[in-house]
């Protein structure tokens, strides 16, 4: 790294500990300038190791790692320090982490260093109220609730509305913080998450996408979005939520284990897909020539042909039927236009137009009164390990054990909603393993 850019990355790191507001300007830029990225990676990957250093090394490392966003490594730099600057920027790392409990201990510390900090304050007395402690909050934010002209305050006042169940009142108060400042995250998160939970969707993903595009996004932001994607089916902008966090967090274990059943999901919508569109072509090659209007002459021919559906017409080639007394060019093209009306042509092997069906296992026959039986009905349903989808029908059903499970038909879970015939043939085999089956 030549001397200009250490003393440029040196300068821009000094102006972020005596400004946050620098901080964070710095960290938005570094997502999008590869020379800023560069510039820091080399600073941090030749130093030693954050117990080796004095204070003022560690407070400058806090700070490279908070603005490259390595929000789990600020804190082993800051710890080390008594700058309250430091210890606001590892709050802010805790915060978008969603380590909210942690967030609150590092800018209570910040307050203790330095009362006179009123963003650690605010911070401090949001936090303090989502965590279900509205008086100590606004105890933190003392005359500040005064000053309903900054977001932040706005933002904290709501906080604590929705601490105390004044969900109106939490909703006016960020509104009105977002009048003050449009991309106030926070309060751009707690307006969609009480969308959310009020059960209009549309308006809390407009919300939670608002707010992701202030980079660099919430951990939260993207899981709550993600969640709310699966919900509507929508699995490949669910899956694109989670891997926005696991390209910063690659280790993140609910962005993991959420993007793990999004794309079982996803596998299972594409085997369901393929198992309809089977069933309807299966239907289509049965469908009875009767049921078209054809000519006497070319429906008399078929008939002595004894081809008596599609799927028997669709294995004739032209020259077969051709060669048929009586058949001739005109009866053809009428053929020809039903078949291509249907996708379909002559000379097509059925394997073209569909694989073959699945055999239906068979199932045990157990006496209804075995003892074997009765203990497995008491079973939870999660020892049958369904897969993800099938787990979430159960759940949507109330299903708690197999014996609920079975008090089900075939024809009424097939009309669950997402519960297809993947998941059908999945619970026909594992109840079939126990000797037990549905309700006819």
């Amino acid at each position: 790294m030549s001397t200009d850019v250490a003393i440029d990355i040196n300068r821009a790191l000094d102006s972020a500990l005596a400004d946050s507001g620098e901080a964070l300007g710095l960290r938005r830029r570094a997502v999008s300038e590869a020379d800023l990225r560069r510039a820091l990676r080399q600073l941090v990957d030749d130093a030693p190791a954050a117990a080796a250093m004095g204070a003022s090394d560690a407070e400058k490392h806090a700070a490279a790692h908070f603005i490259l966003s390595n929000d789990e490594t600020v804190g082993g730099y800051a710890e080390r320090t008594q700058n309250h600057r430091v210890l606001y920027l590892w709050g802010l790392s805790e915060l978008y982490r969603n380590r909210s409990a942690k967030a609150a201990e590092v800018f209570d510390r910040c307050v203790q260093l330095e009362p006179r900090d009123t963003q650690a304050r605010l911070q401090q007395a949001a936090l303090l109220a989502l965590l279900g402690e509205p008086e100590k909050a606004r105890e933190a934010l003392g005359s500040m609730a005064e000053d309903t002209e900054q977001a932040r305050v706005l933002y904290a006042l709501g906080a604590i509305a929705e601490a105390e169940a004044d969900y109106e009142l939490a909703q006016q108060q960020y509104q009105a913080a977002l009048m003050q400042d449009p991309e106030h995250v926070g309060s751009l998160f707690r307006l969609a998450y009480q969308h959310d939970l009020s059960g209009d969707d549309d308006a809390a993903i407009a919300l939670y996408e608002r707010a992701r595009r202030i980079k660099p996004t919430r951990v939260n932001i993207l899981i709550n979005l993600g969640v709310l994607y699966e919900d509507r089916e929508e699995y490949d902008k669910a899956a694109e939520a989670y891997s926005s966090i696991l390209a910063q967090y690659p280790n993140h274990p609910r962005a993991r284990k959420f993007m793990r059943d999004t794309q079982s999901s996803l596998s299972m919508m594409v085997d369901e897909d393929l198992e309809r569109n089977e069933d309807r072509r299966n239907m289509l090659l049965r469908t009875p020539i009767s049921d078209f209007e054809l000519s006497v002459r070319s429906r008399n021919c078929l008939a002595k042909m004894n081809i008596s559906s599609l799927g028997d017409l669709i294995q004739r080639t032209e020259a077969e039927l051709l060669s048929y007394k009586n058949f001739g060019e005109t009866s053809l093209q009428e053929i020809k236009d039903i078949l291509g009306a249907k996708g379909l042509r002559l000379g097509m092997r059925r394997e073209e137009v569909l694989m073959q069906d699945l055999p239906t296992p068979t199932l045990p026959d157990v006496p209804a009164d075995s003892a074997e039986r009765s203990a497995a009905m008491n079973l939870p349903i999660s020892d049958l390990d369904l897969s993800v989808r099938s787990t979430k029908c159960m759940v949507q059903l109330g299903v708690n054990i197999i014996g609920d499970l079975m008090a089900h038909s075939e024809s009424a879970l097939l009309r669950t909603k997402n519960f297809g015939v993947t998941s059908l043939q999945e619970i026909r085999t594992k109840l079939g393993k126990l000797g037990l089956s549905l309700n006819k």
